[in-house]
């Protein structure tokens, strides 16, 4: 496996779309639509998670 230090391409790509979705989440939150709003922050959640993630191991890559 490749193993880079490096921000990679998928690491930009959800950090730009995280932006994205809390900016939609403005939106979204003038619905009060349940439904909607409660997937959409889950997958708003899972995105931060993976960002946390793999910054958290970028940071431990590093520091070795």
């Amino acid at each position: 496996m490749k193993n880079n230090d490096e921000l990679d391409q998928g690491f930009i790509l959800s950090t730009v779309l995280n932006v994205f979705f809390m900016l939609g989440l403005i939106f979204i939150m003038r619905l009060d639509n349940l439904f909607i709003l409660i997937p959409y922050v889950l997958i708003i959640g899972a995105n931060a998670i993976y960002l946390v993630v793999k910054s958290m191991k970028m940071k431990d890559n590093r520091s070795n």
